[in-house]
């Protein structure tokens, strides 16, 4: 009897509960950007994304020098959503050490299709470098979330 109790406490005691999660890619491909980035989430609130990584290629004539080829990492999400049948996602990334300075800020919205996998949506980035103005493209994004 007393090693069925000892058991039990031990099975007890190493068994924690089931957290669901699931992940998300998304994807653009045009004359402005390619960007690819995919990552995990749970499917509770305030979970925020796991394993965040993707990457970003700008067109010479558009990139600040040294933001040509981005990849990226947690750091570089700035705010993320996944509620309610939207994913939203903020980009961020500036030019590092002695470069002068440069910026791409890429906004993402998208909301769930029919399927409940695919999330379309819009992209909206500005890129900032350190000689003239602030450039601005937009487009279409796909993304899926399972």
């Amino acid at each position: 009897m007393r090693r069925l109790l000892l058991s039990l406490a031990a099975l007890a005691a190493l068994s924690s509960p089931a957290f669901a999660t699931g992940g998300f890619s998304c994807a653009i491909k045009d004359a402005n950007i390619t960007f690819d980035a995919e990552g995990g989430f749970s499917y509770g609130l305030g979970g925020g994304f796991l394993n965040f990584r993707g990457e970003i290629v700008l067109p010479k004539e558009i990139a600040p020098k040294g933001l040509e080829r981005v990849t990226l990492t947690p750091a570089h999400l700035g705010h993320d959503w996944l509620y309610d049948g939207e994913l939203r996602l903020l980009l961020h990334a500036e030019t590092e050490s002695d470069l002068p300075f440069g910026s791409i800020d890429l906004i993402i919205k998208t909301t769930m299709g029919e399927d409940e996998i695919s999330y379309d949506g819009d992209y909206r980035m500005i890129v900032h470098k350190a000689e003239g103005e602030g450039i601005e493209r937009s487009g279409k994004v796909s993304c899926s979330v399972g």
